[in-house]
């Protein structure tokens, strides 16, 4: 689905659906990469199969089921090793590890795990683990900040508003809106897709991104990058 890049903070479209379609489940939406997503094309092509290779993704859902699960209030996120750059990789060929909601019950957590795999596609096809966690998700809707003077008009910055996700002991993201001192080359754009389907997002600045898990051989802290997308889905 295309990206829209709204110009003010607070202002993310929440349907994702094809049109005519009723939609069955709606919420928040984080993602964050060990590559940038927004950024030059000299940047991402020197990156391109060197990086970007892992990735945290949440999902709150603010109201509505799956599969006749009332999900309301509740969460998941995955933490995903891919065999090469996202744009680049075999999806069927990574890992993956699911956080679900502790607040769920065990209908709930199948529901929220059925969720994700259908989102995330290929890429959850292989899940190497299911942890029960706290999770807390929020986007900062109510935030209004001020462009950051004539370069962020120049450069038409996306103004995502501030985000945050944990999993207590496990995987974080923590984001700010991208500012005119994030706009390098002048000429950054959008380099990839998102991972999961069904979202309205923008690009982020990266302030936290790790995951210290166990399951996928792998942990990692990818902080201070251009490197994370802000939004809604709604399916």
């Amino acid at each position: 689905m295309r990206m829209i890049l709204l110009a003010l903070c607070g202002v993310l479209i929440g349907s994702a659906a094809v049109a005519g379609e009723a939609v069955q489940v709606r919420g928040d939406y984080l993602e964050a990469r060990t590559a940038d997503v927004f950024t030059g094309p000299c940047f991402s092509n020197s990156e391109v199969f060197i990086v970007g290779d892992r990735a945290v993704m949440a999902w709150k859902v603010t109201e509505g089921s799956w599969e006749g699960v009332d999900l309301s209030g509740l969460a998941v996120a995955a933490a995903v090793r891919g065999t090469s750059t996202f744009s680049e990789d075999r999806p069927e060929l990574a890992s993956s590890v699911l956080i679900v909601d502790e607040k769920a019950d065990p209908q709930q957590r199948q529901a929220l795990i059925a969720m994700a795999r259908r989102l995330a596609g290929a890429r959850l096809e292989n899940v190497v683990d299911v942890v029960v966690s706290p999770i807390d998700l929020s986007i900062d809707e109510d935030c209004h900040m001020e462009p950051h003077g004539p370069a962020h008009k120049q450069h038409l910055m996306p103004m995502a508003p501030p985000a945050r996700f944990a999993a207590a002991d496990l995987a974080e993201i923590a984001t700010r809106p991208l500012d005119a001192n994030d706009c390098i080359c002048g000429n950054e754009v959008i380099a990839y897709e998102p991972l999961s389907e069904g979202v309205e997002v923008q690009p982020a600045y990266t302030v936290g991104h790790s995951f210290q898990g166990a399951g996928l051989k792998s942990t990692w802290a990818a902080p201070n990058a251009r490197s994370s997308f802000v939004g809604r889905f709604a399916y």
